[in-house]
């Protein structure tokens, strides 16, 4: 793909501060919340998250309830398969329209109509490929924690301790690691929103990812620092 079709959605100075707005919100606040939890340890949700699944693992090592445990990870294992199975169907419907730009382009009436030309949509429905790719990604490596804690999970504790030095916290390892994969993968799909919008409307872009950052901030990984100053 030439350079300038990589370069021409930018061309309006609009689309350059929407696209860096996206960056910030998405790949790069999520590669930056691991080091926010380990400074802000009591104000990330994840964090608590992680604390509260190492608690049921306790109980249910405890308890020796292996059934349980497989049974409780079953939803997540069945929300991870159909999301998994999403995203490759859109990654698959947006390179079909992809590989037809071109014709769908010519057979409309009014090229008012597509909001963007095609060289100009070109580059964004690829961004758009990437971004069900990387779901698709994320589900699957959720997966395959939840099959190997419920493969496992009925193992002899004494052995496990002895190869892994805690029982408790590989179990815990595990299932942060797939709750944590998975919730990934669901932001990648969120993603996908803005991206499509952008491909009929700047503003729409704009306001979707600054939406979706105002959410991820205010109302889910540090919603509980700020109900605790409203208190």
């Amino acid at each position: 793909m030439p350079i300038e079709q990589w370069l021409a959605p930018f061309r309006n100075p609009l689309d350059l501060v929407g696209f860096a707005l996206f960056v910030l919100v998405f790949p790069v606040y999520h590669g930056v919340y691991p080091y926010l939890m380990r400074i802000f340890p009591n104000q990330a949700a994840k964090t608590r998250m992680d604390l509260f699944r190492r608690s049921w693992i306790e109980g249910l090592l405890e308890r020796r309830d292996y059934l349980l445990a497989a049974q409780q990870t079953r939803n997540l294992t069945m929300v991870n398969s159909l999301l998994a199975s999403s995203a490759l169907i859109l990654m698959g419907v947006t390179a079909n329209m992809l590989l037809n730009l071109p014709q769908v382009s010519s057979d409309l009436v009014d090229s008012r109509t597509w909001a963007m030309r095609p060289e100009l949509v070109s580059g964004k429905l690829l961004l758009l490929i990437t971004v069900f790719g990387v779901a698709f990604a994320y589900c699957m490596n959720s997966l395959r924690h939840l099959g190997h804690f419920n493969l496992v999970i009925g193992a002899d504790p004494a052995v496990l301790d002895a190869e892994e030095g805690s029982s408790v916290d590989y179990f815990a390892t595990l299932i942060n690691r797939a709750s944590n994969r998975y919730t990934l993968g669901v932001r990648c799909l969120y993603s996908a929103s803005p991206l499509f919008l952008w491909l009929f409307d700047t503003w729409l872009f704009l306001g979707l990812t600054l939406f979706w950052g105002v959410k991820f901030i205010g109302f889910q990984d540090f919603a509980h620092v700020l109900r605790g100053r409203r208190r």
